[in-house]
C-alpha cells in the first residue's frame, strides 16, 4: 500500500509536469545570480567568505500585472563542501501559526518568504528558514517591475531562522542581480535532493511526501530521478 501511494504521488506530479512542460506552479520567473555571505557563527554550515548563488523569483498563479500573488524565492548556494544546497521559499506569515500558510503578497518589497515546513539542523529543535527583501524592491508583485528594477539595482535578502517561541537568528545576506546567460544553469531547485547531510525536513513523513512530489516532477520534465 505504501509503494502504491508513492506511485500515485509521483505519477500525479509527473503528469502535471509533462502537460505543462514545466513545473506545476511558479511557471514564470526572474533569474538571478550573486553571492551569499554567512554570519560568522554559521560559516561552519555555509562555508566562509562569499558563496556563489543562483536564484529565481516567481509568482505562484501568475496573476496579471502587479496583482497580489503567492511569491516564490528559490536559490542554490554552494555550501562549505562546494556542494549545492537548494532552498525553495514562498510567501507565508511569520507568526507561530501563519508560518504554516501560503500568503499572497502585494509586492516584492513587502514579501516575507518562509520554508512553510520546518527543518532539523543536526540535533536542533525544528526550525523554519525565512528570507526578507530589502525595502527598495518594487512595491507591486509585477515581474515586469522586478525586471525593470534589476536593470539598475541589485536586490538583497536577509536569511534568518527561528523555531516556535525562539528568537529569530540572522544567518546570512544574499546580494543578487540579473543572471547572465552564461551563468544560467537550472530553472529547478530541489530542496529534497540538494542539502547538507545534517539538514533534514521535519517531520520526516512529510518530507518523504515532498520528496516524491519533486521526484515525480523531475520525471515528468524528462530529468534524471
Amino acid at each position: 500500500m505504501v509503494d502504491q501511494s508513492a506511485a500515485v504521488v509521483k505519477g500525479a506530479f509527473a503528469t502535471g509536469a509533462r502537460l505543462r512542460h514545466a513545473r506545476l506552479c511558479y511557471a514564470d520567473g526572474v533569474h538571478l545570480s550573486g553571492r551569499l555571505h554567512a554570519e560568522s557563527e554559521f560559516e561552519p554550515l555555509f562555508g566562509g567568505g562569499e558563496r556563489a548563488v543562483i536564484a529565481r523569483l516567481s509568482k505562484w498563479a501568475g496573476t496579471p500585472s502587479g496583482m497580489p500573488d503567492v511569491l516564490g524565492f528559490a536559490f542554490r548556494v554552494l555550501d562549505r563542501d562546494n556542494e549545492p544546497w537548494d532552498f525553495a521559499l514562498a510567501t507565508t506569515g511569520g507568526g507561530p501559526l501563519s508560518r504554516f500558510v501560503f500568503t499572497p503578497a502585494r509586492g516584492w518589497a513587502s514579501a516575507r518568504y518562509g520554508s512553510l515546513l520546518p527543518y532539523r539542523v543536526g540535533k536542533s529543535t525544528p526550525t523554519w528558514f525565512f528570507a526578507e527583501p530589502d525595502a527598495d524592491q518594487p512595491s507591486s508583485a509585477s515581474l515586469d517591475a522586478m525586471n525593470e528594477h534589476l536593470r539598475e539595482h541589485m536586490v538583497t535578502f536577509t536569511l534568518t531562522s527561528s523555531g516556535i517561541g525562539a528568537p529569530r537568528l540572522r544567518l546570512a545576506e544574499l546580494t543578487l542581480r540579473h543572471e547572465e546567460p552564461a551563468e544560467h544553469r537550472t530553472d529547478y531547485f530541489d530542496p529534497m535532493l540538494n542539502h547538507p547531510p545534517e539538514v533534514k525536513m521535519f517531520p520526516e513523513a512529510v518530507g518523504k511526501i515532498r520528496e516524491l512530489a519533486y521526484t515525480g516532477s523531475r520525471s515528468g520534465r524528462g530529468e534524471a530521478t
